[in-house]
């Protein structure tokens, strides 16, 4: 039986997109550890052949304890979404995503590394923990609006005050029956979360506010009963897509060729290109993207799904 280290990305967003070349190395007959950050980590616990999740920040070299038990063992192949020194010591065979000549998606660029003959789609591993979290939060909505408005860094984030103001908008047009959920993916995004809720409810729109107390995977299990998802380019919209949620990625410094959720009902919206937005400093080119331009797309995706 092939062993595998799984080393996942240390971003969120990446993490979830990787998610898909797991799946793939795996196979039908693998043993699986699992190096994955403490937010990252519930996404994996339900995966198969994972014998064992050990979670670790950035600085895996740092944890001697993690050292000591991971160099215990020799790998048949270590997934190495982090490119350092483990996962070029502790496994027989090492693979990796490429510096590549042409612009790739993430999900294509695993799939080269990993001689795939298709693009690997994140996967999730839903269970039943998670889907009675979700069960629990929104047993009673008609309808569900989830507005995913975190990220790594502030320059990656839609101002706060403009997924208020689209979620006014859609709560008075098509989603007037729906619930609204502000969703954090870890500890960073739980002010943002709470300013959103605590505008909208300010102006009588009932918010549930969870910055907090929600791991990845219950957050996925709710995405399936999402109406609409509207989010940054973070891990939650990534989640979302793989769910099947309506997911409406806002992207700016990044680049949406890259990183663009994938999912049957997704569609990314940036201001200025991408190469513009590469040479501003700070979060200019969140700023060029409007209320008026993320109404209108959210509008799309819904009438896309038959809802008018």
């Amino acid at each position: 039986m092939t062993s595998i280290l799984f080393l996942a990305p240390t971003d969120l967003g990446e993490a979830v997109l990787a998610t898909g070349a797991l799946a793939y190395a795996t196979g039908e007959r693998a043993v699986v550890t699992v190096v994955a950050t403490p937010e990252a980590m519930p996404l994996f616990r339900s995966a198969p052949g994972v014998d064992a999740s050990l979670a670790a920040g950035a600085n895996v070299m740092g944890s001697a304890a993690l050292w000591l038990r991971l160099g215990a063992n020799t790998f048949d192949l270590a997934v190495d979404g982090r490119d350092g020194l483990l996962g070029r010591i502790a496994a027989r065979r090492r693979i990796a995503l490429q510096p590549g000549v042409v612009v790739q998606h993430r999900t294509e660029a695993w799939a080269q590394a990993l001689g795939a003959e298709r693009s690997l789609a994140p996967v999730l591993w839903l269970d039943d923990e998670a889907r009675s979290a979700a069960t629990r939060i929104a047993a009673d909505a008609r309808s569900l609006l989830v507005l995913a408005p975190g990220g790594v860094s502030p320059e990656k984030k839609w101002p706060a005050e403009r997924f208020a103001a689209v979620a006014r908008r859609l709560r008075d047009g098509p989603l007037s029956n729906a619930s609204v959920i502000v969703l954090g993916a870890a500890a960073r995004d739980a002010e943002t979360a709470r300013a959103i809720a605590s505008s909208l409810d300010a102006d009588g729109v009932a918010a549930v506010d969870l910055g907090r107390g929600i791991d990845l995977l219950a957050a996925a299990a709710l995405m399936e009963r999402a109406t609409l998802c509207i989010g940054n380019d973070n891990a939650l919209a990534h989640i979302a897509a793989a769910a099947g949620a309506p997911t409406l990625a806002i992207f700016g410094p990044t680049d949406e060729r890259v990183r663009a959720p994938c999912g049957p009902r997704t569609r990314a919206i940036r201001g200025r290109s991408f190469a513009e937005a590469s040479a501003l400093d700070g979060g200019g080119a969140m700023e060029d993207v409007s209320i008026d331009a993320v109404e209108a797309a959210a509008l799309e995706l819904l009438h896309a799904g038959g809802l008018r």
